[in-house]
């Protein structure tokens, strides 16, 4: 990652502190990625119907 760019997801969870506060809260990055994807599911299909 560079200084122009946004981190992606991937780099944010391999950070040491991410990691940190993941594993006290007993969350894992494989369900926070379940997680955000099914919440990018759930708002595509909210916009699909308000736009019918």
């Amino acid at each position: 990652m560079d200084q122009l760019t946004a981190p992606t997801l991937s780099e944010i969870l391999d950070e040491p502190i991410i990691v940190a506060l993941m594993t006290r809260d007993g969350m894992s990055a494989e369900t926070l990625r379940e997680l955000l994807e099914q919440v990018g599911r759930n708002l595509r299909a909210r916009e699909e119907r308000l736009a019918a």
